[in-house]
């Protein structure tokens, strides 16, 4: 794995934009209410369920309750080092945590040299400054189960992607194919998420670099490339791995350019992202887009060279027509049509990522005040429509739709 860039800010912060992708969606946390169930509930993850803290700090006392009675079960030690990892997650704590470090010492005892063990400790060792975490999970993809899970299988797709070695070791490339072929083989992500990642990509030019934000959008078009076979010219770049030298350097030479040379301190996370994705773009001169899901301040003038074009931000250092592309998209690549029709599939709505279906909201409704201040009424009320349906088929309250659905208004 490669290593870090330091900067002058908290050294914290840039460790979990490295290890933990962002969810990239709104959310709100389910409170921890007391019952007296005592049997533990699956942990499936952030990106699925909402719960507080509390709820993943009862989970790991109920499932290590378990493990105590099944000892030698990898199943039974993955949910409970995932319920002690989610739970110092949403406290903000990372690394070897006493939380964790309990649970690891246990499978130590228990499960050592197992796949889950050593998964579980490269999760952990990845989260801490410094340490190199490869090693084991190097161990782990010598050990992957023939029913490797989605989470666990995506953390490995991860690892891979950060090492570098996706750009140009076959073996690499081979391994993350099958990974990712699995999950779609599986069903692990619901087809909404995969719609919806197709469509931002459908509005882009050949040989886009698409940098994202979030475990969803990004696992989501991933999918499509390597088990779909779509968009395959398109890089799909996690913002959050720039960060990492090796991915940094790994990609640069992919595109034919060199190494970006990073400064050795820098005043914020924000400053060191913004300076090293110009240098990607301008030396690649390939069409940037961004997805919507990012967090840039307004520290200097990169967030203006964001312009909306349906459904992801396009990077230009001109201005444009945008939303002329943006109306070209809507009518002539975007499939929105799906969002009308029954729900044919029985799958579940994940609650921690259903939210980046209001993106189309957010992000389209000023399509439609354009087709209404241009007198076109046609294409505004059938968008509307499309929105509309985007916001309902959600389960947010129906007051949260509300405020959603109010975009449409011509009120200011």
């Amino acid at each position: 794995m490669g290593t870090i860039i330091t900067t002058k800010m908290d050294k914290k912060y840039l460790i979990i934009a490295v290890a933990v992708l962002a969810l990239g969606c709104i959310g709100t946390l389910q409170a921890f209410t007391h019952t007296d169930e005592q049997e533990p509930q699956e942990i499936r993850g952030i990106v699925v369920d909402e719960h507080d803290a509390a709820w993943y700090e009862q989970q790991q006392t109920l499932w290590l309750k378990k493990a105590q009675a099944t000892p030698t079960d990898e199943h039974v030690w993955e949910q409970c080092f995932s319920a002690a990892r989610y739970a110092d997650m949403l406290n903000e704590q990372y690394g070897m945590t006493d939380r964790k470090k309990a649970v690891l010492d246990e499978m130590a005892k228990h499960i050592p040299n197992s796949f889950t063990y050593n998964l579980a400790m490269y999760q952990t060792k990845r989260d801490m400054y410094g340490e190199d975490a490869s090693p084991w999970a190097e161990k782990a993809l010598q050990q992957i189960p023939e029913n490797i899970g989605r989470q666990d299988a995506s953390m490995l797709i991860a690892y891979l992607e950060m090492s570098g070695k996706c750009f140009s070791d076959k073996k690499t490339q081979e391994t993350s194919h099958e990974l990712i072929e699995l999950l779609y083989k599986n069903n692990a992500y619901p087809s909404y998420l995969l719609r919806y990642a197709d469509n931002c990509m459908r509005g882009m030019e050949g040989n886009a670099l698409y940098f994202i934000n979030g475990d969803v959008p990004w696992y989501g078009s991933r999918i499509l490339q390597e088990a779909l076979d779509l968009h395959k010219d398109k890089k799909v770049i996690p913002i959050s791995f720039l960060a990492i030298t090796a991915y940094r350097d790994a990609l640069c030479k992919s595109l034919g350019i060199k190494p970006f040379e990073a400064k050795e301190n820098y005043d914020s996370i924000d400053n060191f992202y913004h300076e090293v994705l110009e240098y990607i773009i301008n030396k690649s001169k390939r069409p940037a887009y961004f997805s919507p899901h990012n967090n840039f301040s307004n520290a200097d003038d990169f967030p203006l060279k964001l312009y909306n074009e349906g459904l992801v931000f396009r990077y230009s250092a001109k201005r444009y027509d945008n939303m002329a592309v943006a109306q070209r998209n809507v009518e002539e690549k975007y499939h929105l049509e799906y969002l009308l029709e029954p729900q044919y599939v029985n799958e579940e709505q994940w609650q921690g990522s259903e939210r980046i279906q209001l993106n189309y909201m957010v992000m389209l409704a000023p399509v439609v005040k354009n087709y209404k201040q241009a007198g076109d009424t046609l294409h505004a009320n059938r968008l509307a429509r499309y929105l509309s349906a985007a916001v309902t088929r959600t389960s947010l309250p129906q007051e949260e739709k509300q405020k959603y659905i109010n975009l449409l208004s011509d009120k200011k």
